[in-house]
């Protein structure tokens, strides 16, 4: 299984190369359809539905509700509901699984629509910008440290459970210490890009934000998958599951980050 993962892992981040470095503005937003399209196909899976005919229209569905807000402005006013979602997610996440045991499927259904659309619109009003370079990397880099410093901080210090309900390996010391990882990384690139103290503040804690909802993404995909008995989300990328596997925290953290730059004006 090591050779098929690291190869998956190359392809994927070459494709994430070209699609940042190389794609224009309609080829990049298609892309990220794709992506959205095909974790959504999880997603109704990760919510009970069985037939697979059910999960490819879930699918397309998703795919028309994303085109229907292809408009910048569209797309960063549906930004706004990004909170109250992230926000029921929390709550599902502490009360599990006596919260969760009686949503019906058409309820999660709905969650993962507003989940999925916006985070392709959190991408398309971040690729408007002059700077989506910096942005979307800083983004990724901000995901990956959380993601990073969580687990070996969470090796090497982790005894207080953080959800263990939903992911037993996930400790509190495991996400402060990806936080402290993603402050310094925000320390270090506000310095080299020459931020007054106060971007560099504000910069901070749009990075604070975005890293704790990062995990809740991560959470919140392990308690679908715990509720219907799945391990991963699907079998489409060889050694690592699913499309949703690999997004499950860019779809909290990227629409709250870029809500948040937009709040500032940034964006």
């Amino acid at each position: 299984m090591l050779l098929p993962r690291i190869l998956s892992a190359i392809v994927m981040a070459v494709l994430f190369i070209y699609a940042v470095f190389v794609l224009d503005a309609s080829n990049f937003i298609l892309a990220i359809g794709v992506v959205v399209c095909l974790a959504g196909w999880e997603w109704a899976r990760l919510s009970g539905v069985k037939h697979q005919l059910g999960r490819v229209v879930y699918a397309a569905l998703i795919g028309m509700v994303c085109f229907a807000v292809f408009n910048a402005a569209m797309a960063k006013t549906s930004l706004y509901i990004s909170p109250i979602l992230w926000g029921l997610a929390l709550y599902w996440v502490m009360r599990y699984p006596a919260q969760l045991s009686w949503q019906p499927v058409i309820s999660r259904l709905l969650f993962g629509i507003l989940v999925l659309t916006t985070t392709w619109s959190a991408l398309v009003v971040l690729k408007q910008s002059d700077e989506f370079v910096v942005w979307v990397l800083l983004l990724m880099g901000l995901i990956w440290g959380a993601d990073s410093g969580a687990y070996f901080a969470g090796r090497a210090f982790g005894k207080r459970k953080l959800a263990p309900a939903v992911s037993p390996g996930k400790s509190w010391e495991g996400v402060f210490g990806g936080v402290l990882l993603t402050q310094v990384g925000v320390m270090i690139f506000a310095v080299s890009s020459d931020y007054a103290f106060s971007g560099w503040l504000v910069l901070a804690l749009i990075a604070l934000v975005t890293s704790f909802v990062s995990v809740l993404g991560d959470l919140t995909e392990s308690l679908f998958k715990r509720h219907e008995k799945l391990k991963d989300s699907s079998h489409l990328i060889p050694g690592h599951g699913g499309v949703m596997d690999r997004v499950d925290s860019l779809t909290a953290a990227a629409p709250i980050y870029v809500l948040l730059l937009s709040m500032t004006g940034w964006l």
